[in-house]
């Protein structure tokens, strides 16, 4: 059932702060999801570090990720071949991440976000050897995550954490499409469902100018409505390489890259969708601008050189992920 390895070049977190990515009604579930905990989501490898006492840190953090593109009677002859088949042309997922510090070594979070999608295409094979078809560009707010981050060890060997997390199902979950049919929970912006994260960050210096973040965040989904959206697990290694021989000079910049996710495939009713899931590799080169103190800005486009999905899908073309963080 663990179907999807997903390994993308994406930004770390910040040194001061670190945040976890976000996870994201319909009759049988049509072929593969796109909502913000799935195809469409980001994701970021989380620092060993924690906030120190008393001080916060604001994340503004942006998503974008383009599919192949599929026209409606491309998407028809799919269905006519295969029962079904849905497609989606790009998905743009921005949160907001608050953290604080409440010890040295122990900071809270809170992860709230807006999803927006473009042209979903559902395609049902009629029975008379032609297809039906519908669209939607879904978007709303998406599910609530409580974080807790426990730094357990620090010092010359590094900095490493315990992670926690519980999703509160805030979202929306009622997206239609033109024939008045809901999206699956997995394509909607919020799933409807509590779900739980646990995993371990670890950081620290190679060398007076590189970095190393690492982090395994694994995504218990639990079922609502008879519909259950595979886990997620996101597997993060970053090198980061300080352009700027100063470490407290402005305009201080990074290069860094490697970062992962792996999902599991949906379920309705006990059942698996086999068109679910599958396996991308992405290779980016991300950016970092620590512009002073209290403000860095990243930026990392990735494409896919590796794909290979499970059953009939959309494949993706490229993603980017833009984060703006401010520390108090």
């Amino acid at each position: 059932m663990l179907s999807l390895i997903v390994l993308a070049l994406l930004p770390p977190s910040d040194p001061t702060s670190a945040s976890i990515s976000s996870i994201a009604p319909a009759s049988s579930p049509p072929p593969l999801n796109h909502g913000p905990g799935t195809s469409g989501g980001g994701s970021t490898t989380a620092s060993g570090e924690t906030l120190r006492r008393g001080r916060w840190s604001f994340e503004l953090r942006s998503d974008r990720t383009q599919f192949e593109r599929v026209s409606v009677a491309e998407a028809e002859a799919m269905a006519i071949a295969n029962g079904e088949f849905d497609a989606l042309e790009s998905s743009w997922v921005n949160q907001l991440a608050l953290s604080y510090g409440l010890t040295d070594d122990l900071q809270l979070g809170l992860q709230l976000g807006y999803y927006a999608g473009s042209n979903f295409i559902d395609a049902e094979e009629d029975g008379a050897g032609g297809a039906e078809s519908a669209t939607a560009d879904p978007h709303g707010v998406t599910d609530t995550w409580v974080t807790v981050k426990w730094r357990v060890m620090r010092g010359a060997n590094g900095h490493m954490a315990l992670i926690t997390g519980v999703k509160l199902p805030t979202g929306k979950d009622d997206e239609t499409l033109t024939s008045g049919e809901e999206l699956e929970p997995s394509s909607q912006p919020g799933s409807g469902s509590v779900d739980y994260q646990a995993g371990l960050a670890y950081s620290r210096f190679l060398t007076p100018r590189i970095t190393l973040d690492a982090s395994g965040l694994y995504t218990i989904r639990t079922a609502h409505d008879g519909f259950e959206v595979g886990d997620r697990a996101d597997l993060g290694l970053a090198l980061a390489y300080r352009l700027t021989e100063d470490v407290r000079a402005p305009d201080n910049w990074s290069i860094f890259g490697l970062n992962g996710v792996w999902l599991d495939e949906d379920q309705e009713d006990g059942v698996a969708n086999d068109s679910s899931g599958g396996e991308t590799l992405y290779l980016a080169l991300g950016v970092r601008d620590r512009i002073n103190e209290h403000l860095s800005l990243s930026l990392a486009p990735g494409v896919p050189i590796l794909q290979d999905v499970n059953g009939e899908q959309v494949e993706t073309d490229w993603r980017v992920g833009l984060a703006l963080i401010f520390t108090l």
